[in-house]
């Protein structure tokens, strides 16, 4: 039989790797595929009639000794006839696992992991290595990781990040390691990995804390390998060593050691020298990535000064791949700057009459850039036409035209594409105008109080008076028309959406869940909401290769039932909605949830993990908190790891 193979899925049958098997796919990057539509329109063995508690449920669980923060890949027939399940964790390392007999097939350490006392702010992530979700470069057979190693053993002061280039199949590495070093090149002045940026502390000498990497790899059609890096904030720096996000991106035949390609990145750098944040982090979502071109949404940070200061913003870049063995670059093509943080509310509005609208600063003119997270979600690209969506910490999916996204003029340029969709209103969605006039019915207020937090509270009305902030989108695609959007935001229910490409066309309102995220919380509430993906077949109405049959179309989500899992650990749940029929009072049909049958619930929910789908099983991480079995951490540290937990047709 001939093996289904659809490009945009990044789930592609690939040579000596994969069997045939008309029916099967691999899982090999964030979110499914490079638009990160995370959804999968080849499961031909989950459907709406045998997903329930009698027939689906818990077949078998893996513990780590680890913490996992990745995705994981699912290579088809990768362990003989046998689909492989790729794990990576927090203790760098690499395990391979069958899918069906849940033997090890390997487990490769690629150095040692650093304690993370400086990289964690709530003081429950024991050590820090791979933390942002591996891809399979399917051309090349090659699985690319970036792990975070210490220069020596045992010496916690001084850290590399470095990038592998592994065989999927065992772990066995392709080509030497290389490390993540260099200078941006649009000449703003931006290290990253400073090797003179050391400090002195109780006579020994320390490296300052560089960028997280908590976002997932992705792979351009032209050779970039890309990198998007968060930065760390966890202590106040300053000077040069001011937490900048950065991209990062080689050329894959480069790390190969292909002759002729250089192994040095490129390196972009989103704010100038003395300015501060703008990481990527996307909740640990991947940049999309298009042809030559990389999407990528910042976060809080400094965006007062043009073109240079790029926080809270979308970003284009054009990968430009190694030529006669020279450095690679990223060049800056186009911006959408979502919040003028340099303006105030009032006169300077683009609206004299208006002091909430959406152009207007976000924060007092002493905290310009505070913590509004434009980029708490990864971009997520409609295939087949121009749009680019971003959920934010606003509760609104911004849309966007990738091929113009307007640069200083970004608020006129959004008004002539559909319209924000609003995740957590119902009803007439043409009121979006009127809302995004009022978003500090739904934001969180200014200071309050001269409390550190006050201003994180929210204003007004919300839904729920909590927070709505969205981490995570996906979309069902009926045709290059349109389709579904699937939103489940913190403190909400999951909300669905009629979208088209068509311009003009105001998104309406669907139809939404019963369950609600951390339902046991005070305002502001809890992280993250719904983590989603969709499954089913392929269309059989539409020709378009990523349009899903909207007969078989089931919408996963693992959601925080109680509790926060961002400070702390939440109590989380499994659930499956039919995810296209709508019942009275436009309610989604549940089908299946864990706490409903005889396994009784999920556990700990990771936090920022999403199921993934394939080939009639679902893979779902947890967390195993003070567990002393097979769990390890640092003297005097919360002992936390990870636990696979497989769901199928029992």
């Amino acid at each position: 039989m001939q093996s289904i193979i659809f490009g945009f899925l990044g789930v592609i049958a690939f040579a000596g790797l994969f069997a045939d098997n008309t029916y099967a796919i691999s899982i090999t990057e964030r979110a499914g595929d490079n638009f990160r539509t995370a959804a999968n329109n080849q499961e031909f063995t989950l459907n709406k009639d045998n997903v329930n508690p009698i027939r689906f449920g818990l077949l078998r669980t893996y513990d780590f000794n680890a913490k996992v923060e990745t995705q994981p890949l699912v290579v088809e027939n990768g362990a003989g006839t046998d689909d492989l399940v790729i794990i990576t964790t927090m203790k760098n390392e690499v395990i391979g696992i069958n899918a069906r007999t849940n033997a090890t097939v390997y487990n490769v350490k690629l150095g040692p992991e650093a304690s993370s006392q400086d990289m964690d702010i709530w003081k429950h992530t024991p050590t820090w290595g791979i933390s942002g979700t591996p891809i399979i470069d399917r051309a090349t057979n090659t699985l690319f990781v970036a792990a975070w190693l210490l220069k020596n053993q045992g010496n916690n002061n001084f850290r590399d990040y470095k990038i592998f280039s592994l065989n999927p199949a065992n772990g066995v590495q392709k080509a030497s390691p290389v490390r993540v070093f260099g200078q941006s090149q649009e000449g703003n002045g931006c290290w990253f990995n400073d090797s003179g940026a050391v400090f002195r502390q109780n006579n020994q000498d320390r490296q300052y804390v560089y960028p997280k990497l908590r976002a997932g790899l992705a792979l351009t059609a032209n050779n970039g390998l890309v990198l998007a890096f968060a930065a760390n904030d966890e202590k106040s720096l300053g000077g040069r060593k001011n937490p900048h996000g950065f991209v990062v991106a080689y050329d894959t035949r480069g790390l190969r050691e292909q002759p002729g390609f250089s192994r040095e990145p490129a390196i972009f750098c989103p704010t100038s020298f003395n300015a501060w944040g703008a990481g990527i982090w996307h909740a640990g979502g991947s940049p999309v990535t298009e042809g030559d071109m990389i999407y990528v949404a910042t976060s809080n940070g400094t965006s007062n000064n043009g073109d240079i200061d790029l926080a809270e913003s979308m970003i284009k870049l054009r990968f430009v791949p190694s030529n006669s063995g020279a450095r690679p670059l990223l060049q800056k093509i186009d911006f959408y700057k979502a919040f003028l943080d340099e303006r105030t509310s009032g006169s300077g509005c683009l609206w004299q009459d208006n002091n909430t609208e959406v152009s207007c600063g976000r924060a007092p003119v002493n905290r310009a850039g505070a913590d509004w997270d434009f980029g708490s979600a990864g971009p997520m690209m409609v295939p087949g036409s121009s749009l680019l969506l971003q959920g934010t910490k606003d509760g609104i999916v911004y849309s966007l035209d990738k091929f113009n996204l307007g640069k200083n003029d970004r608020f006129n340029q959004l008004m002539s594409k559909p319209p924000l969709v609003s995740s957590y209103f119902g009803g007439d969605v043409a009121q979006n105008w009127d809302r995004a006039q009022r978003l500090n019915r739904s934001l969180p207020c200014p200071a309050r109080n001269n409390s550190d937090f006050g201003w994180f509270m929210p204003c007004g009305d919300p839904e729920n008076n909590r927070q709505h902030h969205i981490h995570a989108l996906a979309l069902a695609q009926r045709d290059q028309g349109g389709g579904i959007v699937y939103i489940w935001g913190e403190n909400s229910n999951l909300k669905t959406y009629n979208f088209s490409t068509m311009s003009g066309v105001f998104p309406t309102f669907r139809a939404e869940g019963d369950d609600l995220a951390s339902s046991n919380l005070p305002s502001p509430g809890g992280m993250p909401g719904g983590l989603l993906m969709v499954s089913g077949r392929p269309s059989r109405t539409s020709g378009f290769s990523h349009a899903i049959d909207f007969d078989t179309a089931i919408l996963w989500a693992v959601y925080a039932k109680y509790g926060d899992s961002n400070k702390d650990f939440a109590e989380g749940q499994l659930v499956a909605y039919d995810a296209t029929t709508i019942l009275p009072g436009n309610k989604l049909k549940r089908l299946y949830r864990t706490g409903d049958d005889a396994a009784g619930g999920l556990g700990k929910m990771s936090r920022m993990i999403p199921p993934v789908v394939a080939n009639g099983r679902v893979y779902v991480m947890i967390y195993r908190v003070g567990d002393n079995n097979n769990c390890t951490a640092p003297d005097n540290q919360l002992k936390v790891c990870s636990q696979l937990k497989v769901y199928g047709l029992k």
